[in-house]
């Protein structure tokens, strides 16, 4: 394919000393040989980046802005040459006779080379740029530490910007739109929601992290081009501009990195988020997308997850929300601090392009054990909706398991709404508390735990409710807690019979092992 994961740096001394030099790095993409594409995060300290802000999307055609940028740096991978000269055998000889004979120092993590090129390209995708302005403009956009405001207004402008390296040719005359051209006939249409891919990326611009290979899944694919990638593959700062590839032997090139650490209302997200190339690519070329045809998804993970949509919906009270599970004959299972204002606020439900409103039939008192709602509505309105299946099993320590939730949603397109799934295992579990890895945050506080069966049927295991925070406010999306089904869905399942409300205040557990181990104080936070 021609394509592979690199690390992209420079110098840079913000006054001007060259003892004070620091090293500025980000992923990239190297293809063709010749070209490196990048994300504009890299850009950021240097004073362009404001040139790049207050541009808005036109083209950077200035000579002066391409001028006074610095010399890059490409680290890869040093691939082993097929006829090796002279000064490669006796450099191969003189580490053999002066190293450790039993490690083997022909291995690629050893073998690293540094290419240098010039930054001959810079634009802002105008697909992305109407994604940070229509859906991420209540977020905070790289790391929290500093001026937030002012480090989010560049984060913001520059999520958007991509940047070509040309490593053999300082003229900058030269058509900018071949190689990109080049790259599009490279890349896939971007995934469909629950794909499995991977991330090449180099955390913190270290080298001992070149190409570090993270996996994960879709988890929402945002706009109907589309423009954003919401994926739960780790990464960590520094991998912006990362290759985002399809899972498989025949892995293929969809997307670029584009944030991996973003916050939203004082959340850190959790998720990395990608821009799926061949959108971007089209855009800069304007051209329409290239759409050859794509292999069918297969139909049993195609089966998974329209069963997740079926029996997961949104709930709605006030400010508040959350996620429910379907239970059949009208009643949905949620969380109760979701509708902790129920009788100031009407309770509303939306799923499969329907919104109805809902009552309360049971909560739990505030701040106990198991913080859980019984909420009923009209089946009428939602016989296209599939029951849950409870797993009969208890969940079990280290397996696979899905969280679904929506922590993100548009105001105005409510018809496309789609849960957002991600995947995990079991931490940890015990009678009444699940603790899982799936990255959660508020909007899942309601929402099932998945486990897939050796028949690929969906069970939920538990009902998620909060995930951890420290002291100082910091949230941790992949450490969360959920109450196992177990736990209460027989409760449940009696009062939907016979409509007996005393059986369901058994649920309310006053024994105090399980009160003491919800506390959690201050280690949990309410999503």
């Amino acid at each position: 394919m021609g394509v592979e994961g690199v690390m992209v740096s420079y110098n840079y001394s913000e006054d001007g000393e060259l003892a004070n030099i620091l090293t500025v790095s980000a992923s990239g993409i190297k293809f063709s040989k010749r070209w490196v594409l990048t994300h504009g995060s890299i850009l950021s300290p240097l004073k362009q980046a404001n040139v790049i802000k207050y541009a808005r999307g036109k083209p950077i055609l200035n000579e002066e802005f391409y001028d006074n940028l610095p010399e890059i740096y490409v680290t890869c991978e040093k691939t082993k040459s097929k006829f090796p000269n002279v000064y490669e055998k006796v450099e191969k000889i003189s580490r053999e006779r002066s190293l450790d004979n039993e490690v083997d120092f022909e291995h690629s993590s050893y073998q690293v080379r540094v290419l240098t090129g010039r930054i001959c390209h810079v634009w802002q995708c105008p697909v992305l740029d109407r994604c940070v302005d229509d859906i991420l403009y209540s977020w905070t956009i790289g790391h929290r530490d500093g001026d937030v405001e002012k480090q989010t207004q560049l984060g913001k402008a520059l999520l958007s910007v991509f940047v070509l390296v040309d490593l053999e040719s300082d003229n900058r005359s030269l058509k900018t739109l071949r190689p990109l051209s080049e790259l599009l006939d490279m890349v896939e249409a971007p995934p469909d929601r629950g794909t499995s891919i991977q991330v090449h990326s180099t955390p913190f611009g270290c080298e001992v992290f070149l190409n570090a290979v993270t996996r994960g899944s879709v988890c929402g694919v945002v706009g109907k081009r589309p423009s954003l990638l919401l994926t739960d593959a780790a990464t960590a700062l520094g991998s912006e501009g990362g290759p985002v590839f399809t899972e498989g032997p025949t892995a293929r090139l969809v997307g670029a990195v584009v944030c991996s650490v973003s916050w939203w209302r004082g959340e850190w997200v959790g998720l990395t988020l990608a821009a799926p190339l061949r959108a971007v690519l089209a855009a800069k070329l304007r051209v329409p997308p290239p759409s050859p045809p794509r292999a069918p998804p297969d139909p049993h993970y195609v089966g998974i997850l329209d069963a997740i949509d079926r029996s997961t919906l949104l709930v709605r009270c006030g400010s508040a929300w959350g996620a429910g599970v379907y239970l059949g004959r009208g009643h949905v299972l949620t969380c109760a601090h979701v509708v902790k204002h129920h009788a100031s606020y009407k309770v509303s439900l939306y799923c499969q392009k329907v919104k109805e409103t809902a009552i309360v039939r049971y909560k739990t008192k505030d701040d106990k054990a198991y913080d859980l709602a019984l909420l009923f509505t009209n089946p009428d309105y939602w016989t296209h909706l599939t029951p849950a299946v409870f797993a009969e099993k208890p969940a079990q320590k280290g397996e696979s398991v899905l969280a679904a939730g929506y922590p993100y949603f548009n105001e105005n397109n409510l018809e496309d709404l789609k849960p957002t799934v991600t995947s995990g295992h079991i931490n940890n579990v015990s009678p009444s508390m699940i603790q899982t890895s799936c990255c959660v945050q508020s909007g899942f506080s309601g929402g099932p735990i998945f486990r897939i069966t050796k028949e690929l049927k969906v069970e939920v295991l538990a009902t998620i409710v909060s995930n951890a925070k420290t002291e100082t406010g910091a949230s941790y999306p992949y450490i969360n807690m959920a109450v196992p089904t177990r736990a209460f869905i027989r409760l449940v399942q009696h009062f939907i019979l016979d409509r007996d409300v005393k059986k369901l205040s058994a649920i309310e557990n006053n024994k105090e092992m399980i009160q003491s181990q919800w506390r959690l104080l201050p280690y949990r936070s309410k999503i």
